[in-house]
């Protein structure tokens, strides 16, 4: 069985917002699933990591796919319910050129 890969690349290709792109083998693909399937109110976030960052087990890689490419170390990745968005982050709901 091969080793779960995971690749986040950054790139400025789209602009002042950038592009990134998640590259996965079968492996990572079902490890990141996994790791969403988890998420709740009760267990609302995780990490992953590069090796290269500490002692790590977890598949991001830092080894782009394009030659030059930028590639991120460590992802968080957080699970907000809209009830919790609208009660921290109401912006997030407003509608643009409607006033409150």
């Amino acid at each position: 069985m091969a080793k779960p890969r995971i690749t986040l690349e950054v790139s400025e290709k789209g602009g002042a917002s950038g592009v990134v792109q998640l590259f996965l083998n079968k492996e990572g693909r079902d490890f990141l699933l996994k790791q969403l399937g988890a998420l709740s109110e009760n267990n609302d976030h995780f990490h992953l990591f590069a090796p290269e960052w500490g002692e790590s087990d977890e598949p991001l890689s830092l080894k782009p796919y394009e030659d030059g490419a930028a590639t991120a170390g460590h992802l968080k990745v957080m699970f907000r319910p809209d009830e919790w968005d609208k009660k921290h982050y109401p912006k997030l709901f407003e509608v643009e050129g409607m006033e409150k």
